[in-house]
């Protein structure tokens, strides 16, 4: 809805009182840097009165003066929230001008250098904190202040603007959270009766936290209980983590993993310093190509891939560059259309194929780990070092490398990925070295080794094949990772002879997608295959697959082969079929599915499953399931109901001579200053919605997310480093209650739990009836007794105001003097007489001070 006043009257052009209580009163006032005069007459506006009330600042098109925290808006990309000023005109600046900080300048992205000589003087001039007007530091930026909407929307000139990758978020906006505590759990509770036996056994999962000046303290672990086994706490890591904002990287001490990007992924104890690639623009993260060209005029460019519209972008004559291409998959050729002023056409290919390890052009990643092998697989502890680093060199090449070891193993990797015309390739060798205890000299005192690692993916736009994954690695006989080498060498250290350690030859991975012509589906087909150097035979997987639909009704067709190193098989077939119902339905779909093995047992099964409640916070489902060859009939109920403080699962199930049930819950409680919420969910960058007396209201677009009686909710799974939009429905609120603010955007940290104040207006809301001794002219503003604006006197002397008191007294002022003031005494009545708007209307009179 546009909300500009941009009004000229002339004369005595008669407008409804009610019409110009709406524009003056409600509406905000706009301001940009031509804007109209609006011209008021004011005769008309209470025509049966003798007091008039001065209109001056309405006429000048101005926002009322004073501190503003508004959301800024830049050619329509938000910025963050800022505080603006609005003069009074007492000062140097005229009535009306807006101002921003110096270094709100600077956080807002404005190219310094582009400036004129007179703005760059008055910014380089000015204290980080000096209030600086819009128009001077701006002169041909255009810009409109919604004080409404609490936005300030700018329009800048390129030229003025630092040129940022979409996305793009400044650090000065990221958002390390508050102190809070963070328990997000899982706990089941299982019970199983069979013929024989009856056992009962629990689980908590727990994944805790405590977050402090930008330190985050992480906990993961389980406990377990069996009945005949007891009770076992098991601890997957504990660590803490710190941001290094400048480095773009994340620090972290304690009980954690590796990244496992070139290595096998290791659990150890110790520091590690890595990358975050999250902190990078969205459109800066994972592969895609730079593109180059040169534009004879103002020219339009697109990036096209299999006839879609990737990117557009406007380019001055001469050489361009687009780095900020989002990643598009495993590839595909782009196409690059140059479409210059005077209608002619530039065409060019780039040839694009990705695998994990290409990176864009100037992007390095890295990890640094020190420490040791936690206790689990090896109990001795030995040290442990890695390093690992990969740089794109060009649109086609990556090279990477990494060494890891201690004192008895070491190991060097390196490798370069490259992409073709043809698919993305890429190629490592690595070297490792393990030394053996002395007592072992009949084995060696050490074995070392090489393995070589092929991986290929291409995606075939002309038939529309997927190579997705295709690896191959062969490993020499003296070659070991890591863990096979400290466990060896810990055997050895014990005495243990009969120890079977498999040491991989080769394995080859192979995924592939075909999708078929429109209408008939798509296949799939995957294969693993993995040998060894010291156990005969291999284990092998394959997978084929078909998916389609007819109509509503989606099926799918798979069959599996297993083969273990023992020669063992295992074939599966399977059907199966998803038929949606109608969703007023008790029950919203259904599914079959039919299962045979290699022995020719054939299982059967049918699920109906369904949702209700607001926003289906109760789901269900009923199943049942027959097989022939000695299996039984089977049947089984599952729920799961989401509450505003946790959700609850329960299931049973009952078949031949046994029957089972659970029950369990899982959520989050975030710990903090205004003490403890609960939320339904479970995530690590979280925000804490703070907005008193807005219980029951609607938080986000997650359901079942509401304000709770305390005045919080917890809002999960935000997106770090990039702008969250979190906003309160105001539908559902108590009539007494009024947000101040319905939304609000933030950049947190990883793992940040940030706060969002929106602060309300408590009060019931009355129209007041003034009788007609109550001489108070339209316009004429209304406060309570601690000089709280209110509320404003309307067209027929009505007044809507928002009253905190049960009882008490109301100013109504048109002006500074005395007789322009008049008092307005008011006691509430019962609620029960509120009308449908759940309004209170009283009648009352003003009576001159």
């Amino acid at each position: 809805m546009e909300r500009n006043l941009n009004l000229k009257i002339n004369g005595t052009l008669k407008l409804c009182p009610l019409a110009i209580a709406i524009a003056t009163a409600y509406f905000p006032v706009a301001q940009a840097a031509d804007a109209s005069f609006v011209e008021f007459n004011t005769n008309f506006m209470s025509p049966d009165s003798k007091n008039r009330i001065d209109i001056a600042r309405y006429e000048k098109g101005v926002p009322v003066p004073g501190k503003y925290n508004v959301e800024v808006l830049i050619n329509g990309v938000a910025m963050g929230r800022y505080d603006l000023q609005v003069s009074d005109g007492s000062g140097a600046l005229p009535d009306g001008a807006i101002c921003l900080t110096k270094k709100t300048f600077i956080n807002l992205e404005i190219n310094i250098e582009k400036l004129s000589k007179a703005s760059l003087e008055l910014l380089n001039g000015a204290d980080d904190d000096q209030c600086l007007p819009v128009d001077q530091i701006l002169p041909e930026a255009s810009f409109d202040l919604d004080t409404g909407e609490q936005m300030l929307s700018l329009a800048v000139a390129d030229i003025y603007l630092i040129k940022r990758p979409r996305g793009y978020v400044n650090p000065a906006l990221w958002d390390q959270g508050i102190t809070a505590g963070i328990l997000n759990y899982n706990a089941n509770f299982y019970r199983s009766v069979t013929r024989n036996n009856e056992s009962d056994a629990l689980y908590a999962g727990i994944n805790s936290g405590f977050n402090i000046m930008g330190w985050y303290f992480r906990h993961n672990g389980s406990l377990s209980w069996q009945e005949d086994a007891g009770r076992r706490y098991q601890s997957l890591d504990t660590y803490v983590q710190r941001d290094i904002v400048p480095l773009s990287s994340r620090l972290t001490l304690g009980d954690a993993h590796t990244t496992g990007e070139q290595f096998d992924t290791l659990a150890f104890r110790g520091i590690q310093l890595a990358n975050a690639e999250q902190m990078l623009p969205d459109s800066q993260r994972g592969y895609a190509p730079l593109i180059t060209g040169i534009a004879r005029t103002n020219a339009r460019v697109k990036v096209m891939q299999q006839n879609r519209l990737l990117y557009e972008t406007t380019v001055a004559p001469g050489a361009f560059e687009i780095n900020d291409l989002y990643p598009t998959g495993y590839g595909g050729e782009l196409e690059v259309i140059i479409e210059e002023a005077d209608g002619s056409v530039q065409r060019q290919s780039i040839p694009f194929a990705s695998t994990s390890n290409l990176l864009r052009p100037g992007i390095t990643h890295y990890s640094a780990t020190v420490g040791h092998l936690r206790k689990g697989w090896v109990e001795d502890e030995p040290l442990l070092a890695e390093f690992t680093w990969r740089r794109g060199l060009s649109n086609r090449f990556t090279a990477y490398t990494g060494i890891q070891g201690n004192e008895d193993y070491k190991v060097a990797q390196l490798g370069l990925a490259v992409g073709t015309p043809v698919g993305a390739f890429s190629f490592d060798v690595t070297h490792a070295r393990s030394t053996l205890p002395k007592q072992y000299e009949s084995f060696g005192r050490s074995m070392s080794g090489e393995s070589y690692q092929l991986k290929y993916s291409h995606m075939i736009q002309q038939t529309g094949s997927n190579i997705s994954v295709a690896a191959y690695r062969f490993s020499t006989e003296g070659y070991m990772d890591f863990m096979t080498a400290m466990q060896l060498r810990e055997a050895m250290d014990n005495n243990d002879r009969q120890i079977e350690l498999y040491r991989p030859k080769s394995r080859l991975g192979l995924t592939a997608n075909q999708r078929l012509p429109e209408g008939w589906g798509n296949f799939y087909a995957s294969l693993y295959q993995q040998d060894y150097w010291n156990q005969r035979g291999s284990d092998r997987q394959y997978q084929f697959g078909y998916n389609n639909h007819i109509g509503r009704i989606n099926y799918s067709l798979s069959a599996s082969r297993n083969r273990n190193g023992e020669g063992e098989y295992e074939t599966r077939y399977m059907l199966s079929m998803s038929i949606p119902f109608s969703s007023d339905s008790l029950f919203s779909q259904m599914s079959v599915n039919l299962n045979r093995d290699n022995d020719g047992r054939l299982r059967e099964q049918v699920g109906l499953s369904g949702t209700a409640l607001e926003n289906s916070a109760l789901s269900y489902s009923v199943s049942a399931a027959n097989a022939n060859k000695g299996g039984s009939s089977s049947g089984a109920f599952n729920s799961s109901l989401r509450t505003p403080w946790t959700t609850v699962q329960a299931s049973a199930g009952a078949g031949k001579h046994y029957h089972n049930y659970s029950l369990g819950m899982n959520g989050t409680a975030v710990l903090h200053s205004g003490g403890v919420t609960l939320s339904p969910y479970s995530g690590d960058t979280m925000a804490l919605v703070e907005a008193k007396g807005a219980k029951g209201a609607a938080v986000s677009n997650y359901p079942g997310v509401r304000i709770d009686r305390f005045g919080y909710a917890v809002v999960p799974y935000l997106n770090a480093w990039q702008m969250n939009e979190i906003s309160i429905d105001p539908k559902g609120l108590p009539d007494d209650v009024e947000l101040n603010l319905t939304s609000q955007k933030v950049a947190p940290y990883s793992g940040a739990v940030v706060k969002l104040s929106y602060g309300t207006t408590m009060g019931t809301p009355v129209l007041i009836v003034l009788d007609n001794d109550s001489h108070v002219p339209f316009g004429a503003d209304v406060f309570d007794g601690e000089q709280n604006a209110v509320g404003v006197v309307g067209q027929g002397r009505r007044i809507f105001a928002r009253l905190a008191q049960q009882s008490g007294q109301l100013k109504v002022r048109w002006g500074e003097a005395p007789n322009q003031q008049c008092l307005l005494n008011y006691q509430l009545p019962n609620r029960a007489k509120a009308n449908n708007s759940g309004m209170l209307t009283l009648n009352g009179r003003c009576v001159a001070r």
